[in-house]
């Protein structure tokens, strides 16, 4: 599917904020929404924000109609999510294709993931793995995330060159980034919504996965035919997710990529770590296996 970049977010423009998963303490997405004001733009929150459900922000089909709201009113610009948790893959059902029409910037991690590869994928829109409002936003983003975050949303910068840490398997690729929480991911495998990674630069992070899980999502993956013809692979953070055992994180990796002919590369700074870099899913990017490092191409809104 050709790709649709929205268009940057400029001064004073109008940011809506949803919850399509998890529900919102107020107070954090008080002090998230100060940040987002504070750079220079309005916020309008979705009728249902604060609406929960236990653990859930409402009902889905508020969630998803709050989503649908923002994309389809030409006077918001932008939309961010407040948070992560669990929910986001409920609202699938209820979204309309012709979501596509309105291409915006769409921005969120962990379990959004779910939402930021079908908006690509069904509808192709170029959307962004960020900080939430009422997590990395309200807790304060360091200098440097926040000097990349602002800028790429503002099309100020159209490349950039990111180092990263370790390389487990050398090579070049140009490719499409996607991908984003491991554990969502998994989930999507043997639904109409599961991931496409043909081709594809593939990006993965999580937080609270033991070794051991980890490398059993990653043969999932595997077993799923969903490494075999990837361009290559890079890995962002992987918080809280190491043991004090023999087999590590490092170790699993090599294991599990050892023999593959593309690209594989750990140490990007995204995710659920303290510093959380936006990267554009839908975007050609350069991974460099032997360097070690992570270019932007091409730029990601108009």
């Amino acid at each position: 599917m050709s790709v649709d970049k929205p268009a940057r977010l400029r001064a004073g423009g109008r940011v809506g904020v949803v919850a399509p998963a998890g529900c919102v303490e107020r107070k954090s997405l008080e002090t998230g929404v100060e940040a987002i004001r504070t750079a220079g733009f309005q916020v309008e929150l979705s009728p249902n924000l604060f609406a929960s459900n236990g653990y859930l922000a409402g009902a889905a089909e508020g969630r998803a109609q709050d989503l649908l709201d923002f994309f389809q009113r030409r006077d918001i610009d932008a939309i961010f999510c407040a948070r992560g948790g669990f929910g986001s893959v409920q609202l699938l059902p209820y979204l309309n294709v012709k979501i596509g029409s309105y291409p915006k910037i769409f921005l969120g991690y962990s379990d959004v993931t779910i939402l930021l590869n079908w908006l690509r994928q069904s509808c192709g829109l170029v959307t962004f793995h960020a900080p939430m409002v009422a997590m990395d936003l309200a807790q304060g983003l360091s200098a440097a995330s926040a000097a990349h975050f602002w800028s790429l949303l503002m099309g100020e910068i159209s490349g950039w060159k990111i180092s990263l840490g370790e390389v487990i398997r050398p090579g070049k690729v140009e490719s499409e980034l996607i991908g984003g929480c491991l554990s969502m991911l998994v989930t999507t495998l043997g639904t109409p919504y599961e991931i496409d990674t043909q081709g594809k630069l593939l990006f993965l992070e999580d937080v609270g996965e033991k070794p051991y899980r980890v490398e059993r999502m990653l043969t999932h993956l595997k077993m799923a035919g969903k490494l075999e013809d990837v361009a290559g692979v890079l890995f962002g953070d992987f918080t809280d997710c190491e043991s004090d055992g023999p087999r590590g994180l490092r170790e699993v990796t090599i294991d599990m990529f050892h023999d593959v002919s593309y690209p594989v590369v750990m140490g990007m700074k995204a995710g659920h770590g303290p510093e959380n870099f936006a990267l554009p899913l839908g975007v050609k990017m350069r991974l460099d296996g032997d360097s070690a490092n992570l270019e932007m191409l091409e730029a990601p809104v108009v």
